[in-house]
């Protein structure tokens, strides 16, 4: 795997640290721009060494057409683009996509915030996150009937294999989806965890050419970051709170920091007692016995939409409290600092499943880690700012429950 697969696919340090993982960033920077224009040249004249990255027109040769090319992407006019997925394949698609299938759980919250959903002619047969994907209730849901994507003529596909872990696997998943769609190009790209959506939902922008679209919603969240960074990187270890997520209706599965769930904990300053285990694990079975000796100061429940316990589509916050009663009353965890203090509180994960999203529930944690640094923030609102981008009609303070105790 090389250094620019490595970036691509790996978790970051922060949300700056990426490669924009598109042919033609010659510079291997987060943009394309006269920069690059500028570096392909000095690389035919050989004042600069190659890059993976310059062949624009990927066909094995750097010279005046990639810089043509790049100067066509730049003003969005170009007829073909070469991307580098999570398995760090080169895949090219003709421009522009018209007809796009969407297969991925997160992939249409991510095209919707792009405003392009339009495109969509066939998304995933996941469950239904309301109010994502109810305006898109006539379009066909597809599992695995390569017959049916075959039949909406897409000029794309978008999988639902994309995520970060796969990029250790060899693209068997990816091969095997080909031969079954005739050469329709596939775009595999992960779109939950924060640590990654920068570079990824920047590289969808200009595949689905929305450039400025991801630009403004990341400006965005890269806002919402910066603000939580710049309030707990300056503190010590010590002076950081010890937290236990838990999945709902699943004692002791605890969630590490090899996730979404795991690197919002880590996002709003907590640290992931799971890290003490390993670090690099995304859920574990662990003991109640355990949980007592790392003595959590707060504790999480990560509730499912499908419990019907939370989210948008409950508005009742009684079954999210007592998810959260049954943690406060597990007899061997009543002497914990979490549970003694009243720290424990559940946490619909449908403001954890990515496409962004994730940036809300890193506030609320935030608010319970440090409720004195961010007694200024209301989690609401920025969640009612996400569905601004979404064009979405829906009002958080009137409708769903998102957080029990709720955290103002």
């Amino acid at each position: 795997m090389g250094l620019l697969l490595l970036a691509l696919a790996l978790p970051a340090a922060a949300s700056e640290d990426y490669t924009l993982g598109i042919f033609g960033n010659a510079n291997e920077d987060e943009t394309i721009n006269m920069q690059d224009v500028t570096y392909t040249e000095l690389i035919i004249l050989e004042y600069r060494d190659e890059t993976e990255l310059a062949d624009a027109k990927y066909d094995g040769r750097i010279n005046m057409q990639d810089v043509t090319q790049i100067e066509l992407v730049i003003l969005g006019n170009e007829k073909e683009l070469t991307f580098l997925d999570i398995y760090g394949c080169a895949e090219t698609v003709n421009k522009p996509i018209e007809r796009l299938v969407n297969l991925g759980y997160a992939g249409v919250q991510v095209t919707r915030l792009l405003g392009a959903e339009d495109i969509l002619v066939g998304i995933g047969n996941h469950k239904p996150l309301t109010p994502y994907t109810e305006q898109l209730s006539k379009l066909p849901r597809i599992k695995d009937d390569y017959e049916m994507m075959l039949s909406l003529k897409p000029d794309a596909i978008q999988t639902n294999f994309g995520e970060w872990k796969e990029a250790y696997k060899t693209p068997e998943r990816k091969r095997d989806f080909e031969e079954k769609v005739s050469g329709i190009p596939l775009i595999v790209l992960h779109m939950r965890a924060p640590s990654v959506l920068p570079g990824n939902l920047r590289t969808y922008g200009y595949i689905i050419d929305r450039e400025d679209a991801a630009e403004d919603f990341m400006d965005w969240f890269d806002g919402y970051l910066d603000m939580m960074k710049s309030r707990t990187e300056g503190l010590t270890d010590d002076a950081k709170p010890r937290v236990y997520m838990e999945v709902s209706g699943k004692p002791y599965r605890a969630v590490g920091s090899f996730n979404r769930y795991g690197e919002a904990i880590n996002l709003a300053g907590g640290i992931n007692i799971v890290d003490e285990i390993d670090s690099k694990i995304s859920f574990t079975e662990v003991s109640a016995e355990w949980v007592m000796e790392q003595n959590p100061d707060v504790i999480i429940v990560g509730c499912h939409g499908g419990e019907r316990v939370g989210g948008y589509d409950v508005d009742d916050p009684s079954g999210m409290a007592g998810v959260r009663q049954e943690m406060l009353e597990r007899p061997e965890l009543a002497n914990i600092d979490a549970v003694k203090d009243d720290r424990v509180y559940a946490m619909s994960e449908e403001i954890l499943l990515g496409a962004g999203l994730t940036i809300i529930g890193c506030t609320y944690m935030a608010k319970a880690f440090y409720p004195g640094q961010f007694e200024d923030i209301d989690s609401e609102v920025i969640h009612q700012e996400y569905l601004e981008f979404q064009g979405l009609d829906f009002n958080v303070k009137e409708h769903g429950v998102f957080v029990y105790p709720k955290l103002t």
